[in-house]
């Protein structure tokens, strides 16, 4: 996986030594004005291989020297990847605009697959973020896939135990995808074409393994966890179980796209504005039906009976009804 070779240009007080045997052998030296003001980061001897000499100067020696000699100052300053890595990849995606025009949720599930697979461990303790994109192979890719896949833990006897992530695997397989084919369209020159992310033939479920029916909650349900909700003081929550329920509403756009002024506005006083950010579409919630009787259930009405309300007045009357309150 290592690209780095003796006539790449070394780091800072980084030396090359001709050892017995002809053999080279890699040290890190710091000056002699730093080690008389008694600089905490001493000489080291790095061993015979360059790419490891190397990072280990560039991640550990230098940054512990800089921060000596700036009084700590240096520790402030972001770390920036190196470039052609994988940590640098994904740097590239996230500054682009394609990753500005992610929903919220979808960016912080990219942001975890990414840094899952960037943080792997690999034999040689580096971690594959710190790994040269230019040297992945889609073999390499599906290795660590397969190491991903299986989580290593200990039960309440203290065994050692494994688990299956697949879902969660999987979706760092499509943000890492993603993250490539992105990169390579802005940085063409330094990502390679072939995304070794494509098509891996990632399946939903373990071979052998029956198809799991997706749970589905009843009315029933959704009025006891209403009911539970007010009775606890959560009334947002319950409100968004409501709207993502009544108006096929994801949670986080109830309350991160709707907002007031989408219900009964003067252009459209008989209905609601349903807006979908994941695709950028919009819909009329007709509130009324052709004999101007109410459409919605029928403990909406005496929410249909007047717009002047504030928020939290709506929130009460429209979302929130009781027993008590019905028509």
């Amino acid at each position: 996986m290592n690209t780095l070779d003796a006539t790449s240009r070394p780091p800072r007080y980084f030396r090359s030594k001709r050892l017995k045997g002809g053999r080279p052998g890699y040290f890190f030296e710091p000056p002699t004005w730093a080690r008389k003001q008694g600089c905490p980061v001493h000489a080291e001897a790095l061993g015979q291989d360059f790419a490891s000499a190397v990072e280990r100067t560039e991640s550990i020696l230098l940054p512990a020297f800089d921060s000596w000699r700036s009084g700590g100052l240096t520790d402030m300053l972001p770390v920036l990847p190196v470039p052609g890595t994988f940590d640098w990849l994904v740097s590239v995606f996230r500054a682009h605009q394609r990753w500005r025009d992610i929903d919220h949720k979808t960016q912080r599930l990219y942001s975890q697959g990414l840094q899952l697979f960037a943080n792997h461990e690999l034999k040689d303790g580096s971690r594959v973020g710190s790994k040269q994109i230019t040297d992945f192979t889609k073999a390499f890719v599906d290795a660590v896939y397969a190491k991903l896949l299986v989580v290593q833990y200990k039960d309440r006897e203290g065994n050692a135990a494994k688990r299956e992530r697949r879902r969660f695997a999987n979706a760092a397989m499509t943000a890492c995808r993603r993250a490539w084919f992105v990169g390579q369209r802005a940085q063409e020159t330094m990502v390679p074409q072939v995304n070794p992310f494509s098509r891996m033939g990632l399946k939903s479920r373990a071979p052998g393994q029956p198809m799991r029916e997706t749970p589905t909650a009843s009315w029933d349900e959704l009025a006891a966890f209403r009911k539970a909700a007010k009775r606890l003081g959560y009334h947002s929550i319950g409100t968004a179980a409501l709207l993502s329920w009544e108006w096929l509403q994801r949670e986080e756009h109830v309350f991160g796209a709707f907002e007031i002024a989408h219900y009964r506005p003067k252009e459209r006083s008989n209905s609601v504005r349903i807006v979908h950010p994941k695709n950028n579409e919009e819909a009329w919630w007709p509130l009324f039906d052709d004999k101007g009787g109410p459409s919605s259930p029928s403990w909406w009405r005496n929410s249909m009976r007047s717009k002047a309300l504030s928020f939290q007045d709506w929130c009460s009357a429209v979302i929130m009804p009781t027993a008590n309150r019905l028509p």
